[in-house]
């Protein structure tokens, strides 16, 4: 699908996610310079050419009460396949992929990359699950300490913004469980948004938007918008930029969320068999571009920190799972 100017510029506001009013689409339209009409009808051409992975809401798993990290294994190449089969079913592995170096590597390192979340009461009996079901592959678990960019806007820059990890606002309670339902899965676009999805769930609309406002403010709701497919629309290198910086990574970790071609950057532990504590993705229309961005970054990263870290970055060269996160969802499969 090729884009006009225009439909850009939609596309990355639409990314950004849409005002808490009751006319959203009208309001985003007004700001675009085109109609309400226009920019629902461009959303559904996005979905018709299959680069549109859903439409609806981002939530901060750590808000929720869930503990999400990612998970590295290193796996024999003939067994990769099923060892992705069995986890790939539990709903807490929401993106999986066989991950390795864009050049050659000095040793082995983990190529079976995964993302694990589950509500924290339960999160360490599913990590035993993931051991006992990958064994005698270790596991390594690797959190994010820091988060220094998160939100993922592709073909624009996106925000840079050091991120906690508490959550100061009220229990989930089973009205909350409900609206989360109604907002995580791919939504219907339409000019009364908010007041279709009030409807459906028996609340008036305005008690939607201000519930929604206010998980806005605490951080719990991150946007409601357009997800997309990147694959499909031309982003088909993806490439996980990982560097092993010594001391507070504050500083490097900044540098390189400034860039807008990095769309997420996470200080790490580091793991036994992959050493680097700093990862940035790109996402990249050919591993040349990755090959070329990653050199750019370490040039930039290598002057904040008065010397060239060790670095390597891996591409996903097979995807087994990629799908947003389901919560409240049924734990084991």
């Amino acid at each position: 699908m090729t884009l006009v100017p225009a439909e850009e510029s939609a596309l990355a506001e639409l990314q950004r996610g849409i005002p808490l009013c009751a006319r959203p689409f009208e309001a985003v339209a007004r700001e675009l310079g085109c109609t309400e009409e226009w920019l629902i009808d461009f959303v559904a051409k996005c979905r018709d050419a299959g680069i549109v992975r859903r439409f609806g809401a981002v939530f901060d798993t750590r808000r929720l009460g869930y503990r999400s990290v990612l998970c590295a294994a290193a796996v024999p190449s003939g067994e990769l396949d099923a060892a992705a089969a069995k986890i790939t079913p539990l709903a807490g592995v929401t993106h999986c992929y066989l991950r390795e170096p864009l050049d050659a590597a000095p040793a082995p390192i983990p190529n079976l990359w995964f993302t694990l979340s589950y509500p924290a009461d339960v999160f360490d009996a599913m990590a035993d699950e993931i051991r006992t079901r990958l064994s005698p592959c270790a596991v390594h678990f690797l959190p994010a300490t820091r988060r220094y960019k998160v939100d993922v806007v592709f073909g624009t820059a996106t925000r840079v913004r050091d991120e906690d990890t508490g959550d100061d606002g009220a229990p989930i309670d089973v009205r909350d469980m409900a609206v989360i339902g109604a907002l995580q899965g791919d939504t219907e676009v339409r000019p009364d948004y908010f007041a279709a999805l009030a409807e459906k769930l028996g609340m008036k609309e305005w008690h939607l938007l201000s519930t929604l406002e206010l998980w806005r403010r605490s951080g719990r709701l991150k946007r409601i918008g357009l997800l997309l497919a990147h694959r499909k629309a031309g982003y088909v290198a993806n490439g996980m930029c990982c560097w092993r910086v010594e001391g507070d990574t504050t500083g490097a970790g900044r540098a390189l969320a400034s860039r807008d071609e990095v769309t997420h950057c996470y200080e790490r532990p580091p793991a036994e068999t992959f050493p680097y504590n700093l990862f940035a993705m790109v996402h990249c229309t050919s591993e040349d571009e990755v090959r070329a961005q990653h050199a750019s970054l370490h040039v930039a990263l290598s002057e904040i920190v008065g010397s060239a870290p060790a670095t390597t970055v891996l591409v996903s060269t097979k995807e087994y799972k990629k799908t947003s996160m389901t919560f409240f969802a049924p734990h084991r499969a």
